[in-house]
């Protein structure tokens, strides 16, 4: 008979069976932090204990605990694509209990500043829309347009277009729960736009925040918002403004580690309610 070997029965194999890395018990699903760049996630890197990398395919996963807990960092590079396969080999290989992706962004409300958190409510995919018709000579304006839904045709969810994606009710309670501790910053839920766009026009920026209800613009949280639906893993996004050109701040990588020490506190009320 022909066995069929999975990516996860290797990796339980592997993780069991060598000294060097951290033993995961079976029934302890982990969690899963996500950052696309090492200035969003070297400081969850530091915190893990008995920590061990690991490479899935173009994808870096670094294993570990945070208050003797099992978390999983996954290093998800920048973009949509990058983000949507990594999450999906993470929770194939790992079966997590919850994910949540964060890190830098672009403001879209005039109201937020650099520095500032955005807690997700929801979450839609910026550069999916068909735009109204128009015929040679009579110009592009980037007003005229549908959201497409998350699906698109013949994938709808019981018939209902989703443009929207929510996140886990739960996680974005414990967000917000700890957001007294930090009187430094401005600290909001919104929704944030997703796409592989960088953009720099404040007109355009202004559309997307009045029209749609943008509060900040980045490369992943759709993606993967998307996957966890499909999956049926709790998800959460969070996303620290590290530029806007509404307010004239320049990008500073840097904040990406204000975010994750934000995200740590998250983690470790989640943990505690959980034990």
């Amino acid at each position: 008979m022909k066995k069929t070997i999975t990516i996860l029965s290797v990796l339980l194999f592997f993780v069991s069976s060598a000294e060097s890395l951290p033993v995961y018990d079976s029934t302890i699903r982990p969690i899963v932090l996500q950052g696309a760049m090492n200035v969003e996630t070297d400081i969850f890197i530091s915190a893990l204990n008995e920590s061990h990398d690991i490479t899935i395919g173009h994808w870096r996963y670094i294993l570990g605990k945070i208050d003797d807990y099992p978390v999983i960092v996954s290093v998800t590079r920048c973009g949509v694509a990058n983000a949507s396969v990594s999450t999906a080999l993470a929770i194939e290989t790992f079966n997590p209990c919850a994910v949540i992706n964060q890190g830098t962004a672009g403001a879209h409300d005039p109201e937020l500043k650099r520095g500032d958190i955005v807690i997700a409510s929801d979450c839609f995919n910026s550069s999916a829309w068909k735009a109204h018709p128009l015929k040679v000579g009579e110009g592009v304006d980037y007003r005229y347009i549908d959201p497409l839904d998350m699906n698109f045709y013949d994938e709808y969810e019981n018939g209902e277009r989703i443009i929207f994606l929510p996140v886990d009710e739960k996680l974005k309670a414990l967000a917000l729960s700890v957001k007294d501790k930090y009187s430094d910053r401005k600290i909001v839920e919104g929704r944030i736009a997703t796409s592989d766009a960088w953009e720099n026009r404040s007109d355009r920026i202004l559309f997307f925040h009045e029209e749609f209800g943008s509060s900040c613009e980045e490369m992943e949280t759709f993606a993967v918002a998307k996957v966890c639906r499909i999956y049926g893993i709790p998800f959460l996004g969070v996303r620290i403004i590290s530029n806007s050109m509404l307010t004239g701040e320049e990008f500073i990588p840097e904040t990406g580690h204000d975010c994750q020490t934000f995200v740590i506190e998250v983690v470790k009320k989640y943990i505690k309610e959980m034990n």
